[in-house]
């Protein structure tokens, strides 16, 4: 079993009740979580942890460990942590989207709110009668 320090356990706390999700590389001997600052050994133990209690659900994908935060977690962290019930992570928000926003006015194609099909913008159509009536003459 590993030691963690509480100024580090709290550190990863903090971290996982903002965002609602923690990525860890599958690489013990890296010296450093990239988010927490905190051993990347420690930081996977302490989310281990948090699973076998059913506090977080575990996503492996392409060697990175995802982790993320249930209702219940929430709760116990904030009363790990001695947080008033106002902190919602980042993954239990709804986010606000406009998607015809997205695409930019330069890049709307001739159809309106539509951007340009596969071919792109080929110019107008010609007539097909007119082009082969002038090549023969």
């Amino acid at each position: 079993m590993v030691q963690v320090k509480r100024q580090d356990r709290r550190k990863v706390y903090e971290y996982l009740l903002l965002e609602g999700v923690i990525v860890i590389k599958k690489d013990m001997a890296l010296p450093l979580h990239a988010e927490t600052g905190v051993k990347n050994l420690e930081v996977w133990m302490l989310l281990r942890s948090l699973r076998d209690k059913k506090l977080v659900d575990l996503v492996f994908s392409w060697q990175y460990y995802y982790y993320y935060l249930k209702a219940e977690g929430v709760k116990y962290v904030r009363d790990k942590l001695g947080i008033v019930e106002d902190v919602i992570p980042a993954t239990f928000k709804k986010a606000d989207k406009k998607f015809e926003d997205d695409v930019p006015e330069q890049r709307r194609g001739p159809r309106g709110n539509k951007p340009f099909g596969r071919g792109g913008n080929r110019g107008p159509r010609r007539a097909e009668g007119t082009e082969t009536a002038q090549q023969q003459e």
